[in-house]
């Protein structure tokens, strides 16, 4: 619900971490002074194991940290009537749900046709590539998957497939670029013998597949209706996010809030069990105290590291609870189900991993957030690109529009 940002991860350890895995191995190296170095590296894995201990019996520790009965104190600043400034909601068009279906949704649904081959076909083909009558290395394949019109293969290879049928056989004459890297083949006059296994083709969007596809609707023209909904309330949540971090730091700003000491570090280890720890297993397989040792980073030093972002937090829930007490907000189960669709699950699925009160403090938080935007003044900026004579040539103009909710 609130948005974190840190100014210093294990992420990128993460990304050296995956490197590091895929280039272990390599030649043997004479050496000089094994024994020393035979040392050395004993003694920098020792070191490594026990800052390891050190962090897995830490994170222990974090686990079992308690919420402190009190995050802080709040004296509310203003909170209705703020100013926010936003890029107006994206409408969804006609060419966007095409796309959409076009290249998220039918290549899921792409069979096998006996029709002739044509731009945009899937072809799986055998080909063997000579040059003065002798196969030349790498210019040959079996089984290969080839979409016709990609531009993978060189000039007059793929265009020559077209018109041909499943099981046709064909010998193309073509010409290697001047400027081709292997030396031996550029400019060269070559010859590639084609047989076509298989012919794949991606279906248009008819009635009958877009009820395969979504048995709740029975047409095409439903199904992308359903499509366009879907990503235009992807493109309002989008929007209603970025005008609640507005919001949130707004309120934060104009109040006084004071985190304690017990609220931050509560803070932090919820961050390092809750989000980091989950999300390293889930990403990498391995554990924060893991891809702390590989960093060189120490379990505290990354806690330090977290109280910034930790205090932040505990002022926005400050902020946002005490919002929710002023204007009676209530978390009753309708609210708490509501919150749960917001997040594209259901409550009993949420009750299943979290305690009831969690869900209920998070739906008020939200609840609190929404109040705030609701009686927010919204400024829109649209941003418009039009020809002026040519399509190279635009212009941008900037049209603002006030909005009020609260009136």
């Amino acid at each position: 619900m609130m948005k974190y940002k840190v100014r210093k991860t294990i992420l990128a350890a993460a990304a050296l971490a995956a490197l590091s895995l895929s280039a272990c191995g390599g030649s043997k190296e004479e050496t000089t002074g094994t024994t020393a170095a035979a040392e050395t590296e004993t003694e920098t894995a020792s070191e490594s194991a026990a800052d390891t201990d050190a962090a897995e019996a830490e994170l222990e520790e974090l686990r079992k940290l308690p919420k402190p009965a009190s995050l802080g104190s709040v004296k509310l600043g203003q909170y209705k009537g703020i100013e926010i400034s936003a890029e107006k909601p994206y409408q969804i068009t006609d060419l966007d749900v095409d796309n959409y279906i076009s290249y998220y949704v039918l290549p899921s649904y792409i069979e096998s046709v006996d029709d002739a081959i044509k731009e945009g076909d899937t072809v799986n083909i055998d080909y063997v590539g000579k040059k003065d009558g002798v196969a030349f290395d790498g210019g040959m394949a079996e089984g290969y998957d080839l979409v016709i019109g990609s531009g993978n293969f060189i000039d007059g290879f793929e265009d020559g497939l077209i018109g041909f049928k499943k099981g046709d056989k064909t010998t193309l004459n073509l010409t290697f670029p001047e400027n081709y890297g292997n030396e031996e083949l550029a400019g060269a006059a070559v010859t590639f013998d084609v047989t076509v296994n298989d012919v794949k083709r991606t279906p248009e969007l008819t009635d009958g597949l877009a009820a395969q596809i979504d048995p709740e609707v029975t047409t095409a023209d439903a199904y992308r209706e359903k499509t366009r909904a879907m990503l235009q309330d992807n493109e309002d949540y989008s929007n209603r996010q970025s005008l609640s971090y507005q919001a949130i730091d707004q309120v934060v700003q104009a109040s006084e809030v004071t985190a304690t000491e017990e609220a931050i570090d509560w803070k932090v280890a919820d961050l390092i069990v809750n989000y980091y720890e989950p999300m390293m297993t889930q990403s990498y397989g391995l554990g924060v105290a893991d891809m702390l040792a590989m960093q060189g980073q120490t379990i505290e030093e990354f806690k330090a590291d977290l109280r910034d972002v930790a205090e932040e937090s505990i002022k926005q829930i400050l902020v946002m609870d005490e919002i929710a007490k002023e204007e009676n907000l209530t978390a009753d189960t309708a609210a708490m189900e509501a919150f749960a669709a917001d997040n594209n699950t259901t409550l009993d699925a949420l009750k299943e991993n979290v305690d009831e009160e969690e869900i209920r403090t998070a739906t008020l938080e939200q609840m609190a957030v929404d109040f705030v935007i609701d009686n927010a003044k919204i400024t829109y900026t649209e941003t418009e690109e039009a020809e002026t004579g040519t399509a190279a040539e635009t212009e941008t103009e900037t049209k603002t529009e006030t909005e009020t909710s609260a009136e």
